[in-house]
């Protein structure tokens, strides 16, 4: 009988979303006589998946101070590193023993490695969530680039293991060949299921976005999209699933008021992100991702899965396509996106595509994820 192992896991907060998704669903689908976990934030805001997970082990938090000068902010990159480590080093103190610590965090992964290596975790594993930004207004600042240099020094020291969710996101973080590409266990197979759901007849074309309304997800550019394609007399709508990043941020409400200005507040729908997803999906003919920057989108997986062909920014990494994704430079505009919609919709009649997606099956993943764990696998 295989000892029952202990994992910390660390991320910034439990809203839900992609990096969430993947600590939630080893929590839930491996045996507790397998693996105990607990999980690190970064926030001491209640979260999406927060009373969930107390079913399953301990929520710790690391509260890192703020300051609002320019100087303080970048000052507080480079020093944060001690005071995360500190704090990181008492919670690990005062913890029984972890045999795995798995960290998705990018500006603290060094300092919480660093001080799971000084306890002796033996699996200490940085993860890197997002690519390195291809566009210029996207591009990290100077201190920030400097911050990762020095942080992937560190993690080529004190980490046993370094993954991205793409090949470009392992080398954005830990330098070129220096970590490898490890699949999310996000994918839930038996409920992205297209066989547990029927077409309502179809009246017009519908596109999907699914994520946090961002200026990096671009939901604006959809609804620039859906008007192209009234104004070419084809009847279109669009619908929306997510949440705003933070209360603070205005591209929520200046979305759904570009809608207003756009003449299209009728075709457009705002879900929440507790919606019924798979269903969505089985209700749609595309799924739009296109992205300023992005690792490897869920729900593109999500989509395929459900048969609905994905219409991705080049921007987004391929890593995402198991056949049913097209990828299209955003420079040519919102007409030439439209168009290829329409004549792939007009192509294919709207008919849905079935690829192979078992080898992204959670249950297979998460298994992967066990044994990286137990160290039997780098």
């Amino acid at each position: 009988m295989k000892k029952r192992i202990r994992v910390l896991q660390i991320l910034h907060d439990f809203k839900k979303g992609g990096v969430q998704a993947e600590v939630m669903w080893p929590a839930r689908l491996l045996d507790k006589e397998d693996v105990e976990f607990d999980v690190l934030l970064f926030t001491d805001s209640p979260g999406y998946y927060d009373e969930e997970f107390q079913r399953y082990g301990n929520i710790y938090r690391i509260v890192v101070p703020k300051t609002s000068t320019r100087v303080g902010t970048v000052l507080r990159t480079f020093t944060n590193f001690f005071f995360v480590k500190k704090k990181m080093s008492k919670i690990l103190e005062s913890a029984p023993q972890y045999d795995a610590v798995h960290s998705h965090h990018p500006l603290y992964n060094a300092a919480c490695l660093s001080a799971a290596k000084k306890y002796n975790i033996p699996v200490r594993i940085a993860h890197c969530a997002v690519n390195k930004p291809t566009r210029r207004d996207f591009n990290d600042r100077l201190y920030v680039r400097v911050f990762y240099k020095l942080s992937a020094v560190i993690l080529n020291g004190c980490a046993t293991n370094r993954y991205g969710v793409t090949q470009n996101a392992a080398d954005y973080m830990f330098g070129k060949n220096k970590g490898r590409m490890l699949k999310n266990p996000t994918l839930d197979l038996s409920r992205f299921d297209p066989s547990l759901y029927s077409r309502e007849k179809p009246d017009v074309l519908t596109m999907l976005m699914v994520g946090s309304y961002s200026r990096r997800k671009n939901q604006r550019f959809a609804l620039e999209i859906l008007k192209c394609l009234h104004d070419s007399n084809i009847p279109a709508k669009l619908v929306y699933v997510g949440y705003p990043r933070s209360e603070k941020e205005d591209y929520y409400p200046n979305l759904k008021r570009y809608a207003e200005e756009l003449g299209l507040h009728d075709s457009v729908q705002f879900l929440p992100q507790d919606a019924d997803i798979p269903y969505e999906f089985s209700q749609s003919d595309y799924l739009l991702v296109p992205s300023l920057q992005e690792g490897l989108p869920n729900v593109a997986l999500e989509a395929q899965a459900m048969g609905v062909p994905c219409i991705v920014s080049t921007d987004v990494s391929d890593d995402c396509d198991c056949g049913l994704c097209s990828f299209l430079p955003l420079s040519d505009g919102a007409q030439s996106w439209a168009d290829y919609i329409y004549n792939d919709f007009c192509s294919n009649k709207g008919k849905k595509r079935y690829v192979d997606m078992s080898g992204w099956d959670n249950r297979k993943v998460v298994e992967e994820y066990l044994e990286i764990w137990r160290g039997n696998k780098k």
